[in-house]
């Protein structure tokens, strides 16, 4: 029998099948039924929600993907072999994409809106993680903003990363108080293959021993600041005498104003660009080859790429945006405080101090405070309690 693997495209009766899977597998592991949680959209590329939902079954959950983020109301007739049904919701941006007016994304908001609270009617209940300010790619941002109300007020829970989230958030997203968890983003500790030394790394990309090599690491977006970024590297190159290079890799965009950046930075003499997503197992040598990794967003809420670089021991350089400050320690992190690109050069010159031994190391203890073991299993304790609590039947397991 040719073996399946379930949960990575979508199939006839998914996602019921993988999810009764799961409980079916959950009920005999645990001698009763588990809850289920069902979470969507599904981003793999990026472990984060592998990593989020990796101790979740040692507080009597199963865990199982749901594909098309329209499909959710089907894994209602589960309820019953369940101690409950939690659909966590990530990002909203899939529900009024393609949206060809600001009349068709409200009736798209609608619709959404009412199949959520047929879900919750029947007994669901919906979790919702704020992960930015608005998605990126908003078309109409004020029906989206509208959607991230609607889904705050009619959520059971939302997982924030930080306490300062919703102060952060508060000109134009009201959280009840009652309603928010708190977990931080987990660390990439164990998430990639880590097995190239730097020596080794710097080779395969044809990087000298004697160059300060700084990354941005993620899918290449004009919105990201990278040209700025890049405007204060320039100036950093002309008042240095030291050899640095400049590592910009990820999936890129395709609008316009991203393809004139590729073309910038490939014309670049310093600059060394991977346009491409790169696979799971080549993340090391970029990162083993760096240096310091560079967090260019101007705006944002919560960043991968923070717990990402310290993860492979690196400082990092960031904006002073979202929870950054509050998060990241300054024995591993050079703030910017400006899109002014001589502010960039200088907060880049500055960052020269990390490149010793006692900023790696912190970079490395501030992804082992974060590490998946401890973040995963506290948030999945977290919403134990606070759910069944909701049910009046205490803790349980």
């Amino acid at each position: 029998m040719q073996l399946q693997i379930q949960g990575f495209n979508p199939a006839p009766g998914s996602p019921v099948h993988e999810a009764l899977a799961a409980v079916r597998n959950g009920t005999v592991r645990y001698g009763m039924p588990p809850w289920l949680l069902a979470y969507t959209p599904v981003a793999r590329m990026n472990p984060y929600q592998s990593l989020t939902y990796r101790h979740f079954g040692d507080e009597g959950f199963v865990v199982s993907p749901v594909l098309d983020p329209e499909s959710f109301e089907s894994l209602m007739p589960l309820l019953d072999q369940t101690q409950g049904i939690v659909l966590h919701l990530h990002w909203l941006n899939t529900v009024l994409r393609g949206a060809k007016s600001a009349d068709e994304a409200e009736d798209r908001m609608g619709r959404y809106l009412q199949r959520l609270r047929r879900f919750q009617s029947a007994g669901g209940r919906v979790l919702w993680t704020v992960h930015n300010l608005a998605p990126h790619d908003a078309v109409y941002l004020n029906v989206e903003r509208a959607l991230q109300q609607s889904v705050a007020d009619l959520a059971d829970l939302v997982h924030v990363m930080s306490p300062e989230t919703p102060g952060l958030v508060g000109d134009f997203l009201a959280l009840d108080p009652e309603k928010v968890v708190t977990s931080p983003h987990p660390s990439y500790l164990g998430a990639y293959p880590d097995v190239v030394p730097r020596d080794q790394a710097r080779t395969m990309l044809g990087l000298s021993e004697d160059e300060v090599v700084y990354v941005v690491f993620g899918a290449i977006k004009a919105y990201k600041g990278i040209e700025t970024l890049v405007a204060g590297f320039d100036r950093l190159l002309d008042s240095s005498d030291v050899p640095r290079r400049l590592l910009v890799a990820g999936g890129p965009d395709r609008d316009r104003r991203t393809r004139a950046l590729l073309k910038r930075l490939r014309m670049h003499p310093q600059v060394l660009v991977h346009d491409v997503k790169v696979p799971n197992e080549q993340v090391q040598y970029l990162l083993r080859a760096a240096d310091i990794m560079v967090l260019p967003h101007q705006v944002a809420l919560n960043s991968g790429a923070a717990l990402l670089g310290p993860s492979f021991d690196l400082p990092l350089v960031a904006n002073r945006v979202g929870v950054l400050p509050g998060t990241l320690g300054e024995d591993f992190t050079e703030f910017i405080d400006s899109a002014a690109p001589q502010d960039v050069a200088d907060s880049l010159s500055r960052a020269d101090r990390l490149l010793g031994a006692d900023a790696r190391h912190a970079a490395r203890d501030f992804a082992a405070e974060h590490h998946a073991r401890t973040v995963s299993h506290d948030l999945a304790r977290t919403l134990r309690t606070r759910l069944t609590a909701a049910d009046g039947v205490g803790e349980g397991r």
